[in-house]
């Protein structure tokens, strides 16, 4: 089944992370794939004709099932959970309230997606001309969403995941998302001890490990988010 699966996609980027997180949760290694520069894809106009072949948009990821064509990475994600849902890990639950909590969550975290990289792509793209008042704002509308997610990892109790006692599709998208924090030098024990702690628990998962983006373990962080706290 996994050789009839192929994923372009670039390191350090979320979204791809949390498909190839979910791929390895459902036993699917050994699917073809492309990486592709991010640093590339984002400077270039020039797009890499395999993917405008399956993404006319140019962005990652984008991935390749038999006829079937999934660009999007939460519609890629609810794909191979619905076409392998027997095999590896379940990763929706079957409960109707566990599975709204998932999806919702799931679908919630780009809210924090939104706001690291919000503040984060601002200060790239003004470095020269910073408007302190537009960057004190956009920190302050990041840890106002950090602490959300602290209150949610804090309600759901010791070693709980994101949506319950099972890890599901929500995880696959929360620790793509909250592992960068730690690459920023974010002290999540001082300021958001309850996700400090499920990062600790949730970063040496296999499925984590395996696919955790290569220059991770080589390349040091642009500190992009600046002095949050």
């Amino acid at each position: 089944m996994a050789s009839e699966i192929f994923l372009i996609w670039g390191s350090g980027s979320g979204p791809c992370w949390r498909v190839m997180i979910t791929l390895e949760e459902k036993g699917l290694q050994g699917y073809g794939n492309e990486m592709v520069s991010m640093e590339k894809l984002h400077s270039s106009k020039e797009k890499p004709a395999n993917l405008i072949k399956l993404n006319p948009r140019g962005k990652v990821p984008a991935m390749k099932h038999g006829d079937a064509v999934v660009n999007e990475s939460l519609a890629a994600m609810l794909y191979l959970e619905d076409t392998f849902k027997t095999q590896g890990t379940r990763l929706l639950p079957e409960s109707p309230a566990e599975k709204a909590l998932t999806l919702q969550r799931m679908v919630e975290v780009v809210e924090l997606e939104r706001k690291m990289y919000g503040l984060g792509m601002y200060r790239i793209h003004n470095k020269d001309n910073l408007d302190e008042a537009k960057v004190a704002q956009l920190e302050e509308e990041l840890k106002k969403e950090i602490k959300v997610w602290d209150g949610y990892l804090e309600k759901m109790g010791e070693n709980s995941y994101i949506a319950g006692k099972e890890f599901t599709l929500a995880d696959c998208c929360a620790i793509s998302i909250i592992a960068m924090f730690p690459r920023q030098d974010i002290d999540l024990e001082k300021h958001a001890p309850s996700m400090a702690k499920y990062y600790n628990m949730v970063k040496d998962r296999p499925s984590v490990k395996a696919s955790c983006p290569p220059h991770y373990k080589t390349t040091p962080s642009p500190k992009l988010l600046g002095a949050l706290y």
